[in-house]
This record gives C-alpha cells, structure tokens and sequence, in this order.
C-alpha cells in the first residue's frame, strides 16, 4: 500500500514563523488536534515557532536514501512535538541526524548546496495535484487523501477500502 504524507510550508521564512492563534482553536479551548492526540497517549505540544521544514524536509530525503528515512523522521517528529524545536536550525537538524546515525559531515553541504530542492518541489506539485492544502495531508493507494489531524478510525477506514479496493483489482486482473 502506498501511503504518502506531504508536510511542505513553502511560504514559511527560513527564520520560520510566530505561530499565530487558528480560529478553528479558540482560546481556551483544547483544540481537536489536541483531543486527538491526547485520546492516542500521543505527546503533541503547539510549539510558538511554525519552523521552515524544507531543510528537514531535505534531510529525510537524504534519510531515505541511507534506510534511515522512519528513525529520522520519528525523531524530528518527537524534536517538533515534544520539545518545540526548530526544525529549521542546522544545529537541531545536526544533533537529529547524528542519532539516527545519519553522516553530518556528508549531509550538511548536501543542505546548503540545495540538492534535493527539485525532489521536494515535486513532491509539493503531487500534494497540489490532489487538492491538499492542509497539513498533515495523506494519500493512500491514490484512492483517498485527507488532511489535518483525524481520529486513528479514519485510517484504518481508509486503509481498508484501499486494501478491498486492491483485492477487487486482483480478482478481476
């Protein structure tokens, strides 16, 4: 099954970005992403600075390419969620790499010499081409996409039909 997840905020400023108060989350309120990951046991904590990612973005495809791609992204994952850190500092990015066993020495000029740019623009078009505009965004076996946070129920649903979905193509293949 393919499962694609598109985390792309290109009009974010390398210095990154006040968080701002969504109106989706009023004040005072838990926010339904907040309820949702509670629900989980997940710790997920706002940070006050939306990061760049393209960097970090660009350091999960690099990731990928050294079968580190899900360590990495975990531990970016725990670094922005759990700590609030700025996924856009090299030196976050650095000490992220190096415990994922990642080689900052090859990755760092790799970063700053912006080779996986075309990858990830790429990437964004695809995101563009299903209509997502929101992130998380996920795209399961091309058949069904959503984005922002959604209860655990709605990926296995999701997960299901596609895999039904896969079964009927094999039986009529």
């Amino acid at each position: 099954m393919d499962l694609r997840a598109y985390f792309l905020h290109p009009e974010i400023p390398p210095e990154g970005q006040l968080r701002r108060q969504r109106a989706f989350e009023p004040e005072g309120e838990v926010p339904r992403w907040q309820a949702f990951a509670d629900e989980e046991r997940l710790t997920m904590r706002r940070a006050a600075l939306t990061p760049y990612t393209r960097l970090a973005q660009a350091a999960t495809e690099y990731a990928k390419r050294h079968g580190k791609a899900d360590e990495f992204h975990h531990a970016a994952y725990r670094a922005l969620w759990e700590e609030g850190a700025n996924l856009g500092d090299l030196n976050v990015l650095e000490g992220l790499a190096a415990g994922v066993g990642l080689d900052w020495a090859d990755l760092r000029p790799r970063l700053e010499e912006r080779e996986f740019d075309a990858e990830l623009e790429a990437q964004h078009d695809e995101a563009m081409k299903f209509g997502i505009q929101g992130v998380p965004a996920f795209i399961i076996d091309d058949l069904f996409w959503f984005s922002g946070v959604q209860p655990i129920e709605l990926f296995r649903r999701a997960a299901k039909r596609a895999l039904e979905a896969r079964q009927g193509e094999d039986a009529s293949g």
